[in-house]
């Protein structure tokens, strides 16, 4: 059976990853004042940086029920068996939703969605289990039964810069926002159970990480992890003193870093920072895919 492996573009952390496997990318939209680009294609997080440093409407959308059917339909006329889909988690979006919708009204049979309840390298670590097991002859169901052993077991936190995007969102009160911006509160968020939730307030972005790093590193073994920086537009010094720190603390100094996904970008901001820590990859390490 020709089992294809799919995701969304909520788990990119670098683009020319995929270039190198068979995995099929749906890409994601950003609306710019009302106009739509496609995650990949159409914006990079460089031009997204420059809309929202520039004060431009930023938010997300869930994709047209068409183009989902005709993503799915072109790709098992390319002859896959079965197709198994990742999406960014259910609490974050409405795309589990259409996907598992469209799959069971149109492909029933062909089509298995999984709700990953992550994001970035919490579910690109999903999708290269995934993508292992069907290299090695894997069934459906023994894979979808492998990365539902995985989902929840991973942990990201991000820091953003300040709170503005939070508030365009709707995430956070204005007031809030400005009182926050006002005496450089920074919140710390926590991805728990596919849902992202504050955990604390810091002023000290640095010590916040070194912090995080050091209590994941006393309960999460360096032969079963792997640990990865992400970031978005983020001051270059607080970047490569995180990374650096986390480097030096990790035996084999071996660590993935990269881009936040963007349409999490669209809601987190410039200047944002995310350490993440995951489940190694069928005893692989994420670093030695991407």
């Amino acid at each position: 059976m020709r089992i294809l492996i799919s995701t969304d573009t909520s788990c990119v952390v670098n683009y020319e990853t995929f270039k190198k496997y068979d995995i099929s990318l749906f890409p994601l939209n950003v609306i710019v004042n009302d106009q739509e680009f496609l995650d990949g294609i159409t914006i990079n997080q460089e031009q997204l940086k420059n809309d929202m440093r520039s004060g431009k409407k930023i938010h997300t959308s869930t994709p047209p029920l068409g183009d989902v059917i005709s993503y799915f339909e072109d790709l098992l006329n390319k002859g896959y068996d079965h197709i198994i889909h990742f999406t960014i988690s259910s609490h974050l979006s409405s795309m589990n939703d259409l996907f598992t919708n469209v799959a069971k009204q149109n492909f029933d049979g062909k089509v298995t969605v999984i709700n990953s309840l992550g994001l970035s390298t919490t579910m690109l670590a999903q999708v290269f289990t995934a993508y292992d097991l069907a290299n090695n002859g894997k069934t459906v169901e023994e894979i979808v039964q492998a990365v539902e052993e995985r989902i929840n077991k991973d942990y990201l936190v991000f820091i953003p810069e300040n709170l503005t995007a939070l508030k365009n969102g709707g995430r956070i009160s204005p007031a809030m926002a400005v009182i926050g911006n006002a005496i450089g509160i920074k919140p710390v968020i926590n991805l728990t159970d596919g849902k992202l939730e504050k955990s604390k307030i810091t002023r000290q972005l640095k010590q916040a990480f070194k912090d995080e790093i050091d209590a994941k590193l006393a309960t999460h073994s360096q032969s079963e992890y792997d640990f990865s920086i992400i970031s978005f537009d983020a001051n270059p010094s607080a970047v490569d003193y995180i990374v650096n720190y986390l480097k030096n603390s990790v035996n084999d100094g071996k660590l993935i870093t990269g881009l936040i996904p963007i349409n999490v970008c669209a809601h987190c901001g410039p200047g944002t920072i995310g350490f993440t820590v995951t489940k190694k990859i069928n005893g692989k390490s994420l670093f030695d895919f991407i």
